[in-house]
C-alpha cells in the first residue's frame, strides 16, 4: 500500500489490484494522518472497496454475457433513427423484425457469422437484397462490438456473392429511364385517356417530377413557401414519408437544396392552386396525392402506350429522376451541377446508376466513327515511301 502526503497535510492510501480480465485498477483513500490506527482503517476501506468494485464488474460481465440480439438491436436503433431518413429506417426495420424472429431472443455472443450467412441467403430473393439485410443486421452487431458487448463483429466474417451485372439486370437497368420522345409520347397518351380534372393533375405531378429530378416525397412535401414564382426557383427541405404519411426530413444532408424550374413547371404549379391546400401536390380533397396510385397510374398508361424496347413492369415514379438526370447528362450539364440540383454527393453512383446513352447520342457517335473510317481510307490511298528516313544513332553523332 502506497502512503503519500498531500499538500493540505492530509494522507492519501492506494492500493493496485488486478481485475478478473487481468487488467490493473487502483483504488485509494484519503485520512486525516498516518498513524497505525489510520493505515489499518486506510487498509479497511480499500479492500471493502475493491470487494464492490469487484462485485460490480461481475454483475455487468453477467449482464452483457446473456443480453439478446432484441435488447442490442433496442438499443442500436435510437442511433440508428437518427442517421436515416424516416423512409429508410421503415425499411431497414421490417428487415429487421423479419429477423429477430428468429434470432431476438438469442444471446448476441452465441451468434456465428454462419448462422447470419445462412439466414441472408436463404431469406434473400435477390443480391441486392442479401447486400441490404447485410446492413441492416450489421447495425446491431457493429452497436454491440463498439459497446464491447462482443469480441468481433460476426459481420466482417460474411461471404456474400457481389452484385455484379447480369444480362438481366442490364436489360432491366436500360428499361428504368424514358427518353424526351419516349416521355412525350408517354403524356400524350395520358392526356388523351385523362377524363377528369384530377387525372390531368396527376399528369402534371409526373410532368414536374421528370423536369425536376424531384424524389416523389420531396415534392409532395413542397408547399407554397418554398416556391419563387418570380424568379423561377424552389427549395427542397423536407420529405413527405408516403408510408405514414407525415413530413419527414430530406433523405441526405445533400438532399437540402435549391433548384432552378422552367416555366412549364411554373405552370404545372399553378395548376394546383385552386385546391387551397398547405401543400401544392393534393387532390381536391386537399390530402396528399397518393404514391401507389399514381405509380400504378404510370404503369397502366405506358403499358396502353407500348414504348418500344420498354416493360411497363418495370415504371416507377423514381424512373422519372433516372430520366432527368441522363436528359441533363446527355445534354453536356457539368456533373458538379446535376449533382447539387439532384442531391447527390457520390459522383460514381450518379454515372454508374443513373446515366444512360440516348439514341441522339448513339448518332452523334456513329458520325464520329464513320469519320475515322473516312480519315482510314483516305490515309491509305496515300502513297507511302518504300524506304523511311535514316535513324541517326547517338554514336554517329
Amino acid at each position: 500500500m502506497n502512503i503519500k502526503k498531500m499538500p493540505n497535510g492530509k494522507y492519501r492510501f492506494r492500493e493496485k489490484y488486478r481485475d478478473t480480465d487481468g487488467s490493473w485498477h487502483e483504488v485509494s483513500v484519503t485520512m486525516e494522518s498516518k498513524t497505525r490506527e489510520s493505515q489499518r482503517e486506510a487498509l479497511n476501506l480499500i479492500e471493502r472497496k475493491i470487494k464492490e468494485k469487484t462485485k460490480k464488474r461481475e454483475i455487468k460481465e453477467k449482464k452483457i454475457e446473456s443480453i439478446t440480439v432484441t435488447e442490442v438491436s433496442n438499443q442500436s436503433s435510437k442511433k440508428r433513427k437518427m442517421e436515416l431518413a424516416p423512409s429508410s429506417f421503415y425499411q431497414e426495420s421490417c428487415f429487421l423484425n423479419v429477423f429477430l424472429k428468429t434470432f431476438g431472443k438469442k444471446k448476441i455472443r452465441d451468434i456465428k457469422a454462419r448462422d447470419i450467412q445462412d439466414y441472408i441467403v436463404l431469406n434473400s430473393k435477390s443480391i441486392k437484397t442479401m447486400h441490404a439485410l447485410k446492413r441492416g443486421i450489421n447495425s446491431i452487431f457493429k452497436y454491440a462490438y463498439v459497446a464491447e458487448y462482443i469480441e468481433s463483429n460476426p459481420i466482417d466474417r460474411l461471404d456474400l456473392p457481389k452484385d455484379t451485372r447480369t444480362k438481366e439486370s442490364v436489360a432491366k437497368l436500360k428499361q428504368k429511364f424514358f427518353t424526351l420522345d419516349e416521355f412525350n409520347l408517354l403524356i400524350k397518351q395520358m392526356r388523351f385517356d385523362a377524363s377528369n380534372d384530377e387525372t390531368h393533375r396527376k399528369i402534371d405531378l409526373i410532368e414536374f417530377l421528370f423536369w425536376t429530378g424531384l424524389r416523389i416525397g420531396e415534392a409532395l412535401a413542397l408547399n407554397w413557401s418554398d416556391v419563387d414564382l418570380l424568379n423561377g426557383r424552389i427549395s427542397i427541405t423536407k420529405s413527405w414519408d408516403t408510408k405514414r404519411r407525415r413530413l419527414g426530413n430530406v433523405k441526405t444532408i445533400d438532399s437540402i437544396r435549391e433548384i432552378d424550374v422552367n416555366s412549364h413547371c411554373l405552370n404545372i404549379v399553378q395548376n394546383f392552386k385552386k385546391y387551397n391546400s398547405e401543400f401544392i401536390f393534393v387532390t381536391e380533397k386537399r390530402k396528399q396525392i397518393n404514391y401507389i396510385g399514381l405509380s400504378q397510374f404510370l404503369k397502366y398508361e405506358g403499358a396502353k402506350t407500348q414504348l418500344f424496347g420498354k416493360n411497363p413492369d418495370y415504371f416507377s415514379l423514381h424512373m422519372l429522376r433516372h430520366s432527368h438526370i441522363t436528359y441533363l447528362v446527355n445534354k453536356g450539364v457539368p456533373e458538379k451541377m446535376i449533382m447539387e440540383r439532384v442531391g447527390h454527393k457520390d459522383p460514381r453512383m450518379m454515372m454508374g446508376v443513373y446515366t444512360h446513352i440516348l439514341p441522339e447520342n448513339r448518332v452523334t457517335l456513329r458520325q464520329a466513327l464513320d469519320s475515322s473510317t473516312s480519315w482510314g481510307q483516305n490515309f491509305n490511298n496515300q502513297k507511302i515511301p518504300k524506304k523511311s528516313p535514316k535513324i541517326i544513332e547517338y554514336n554517329e553523332i
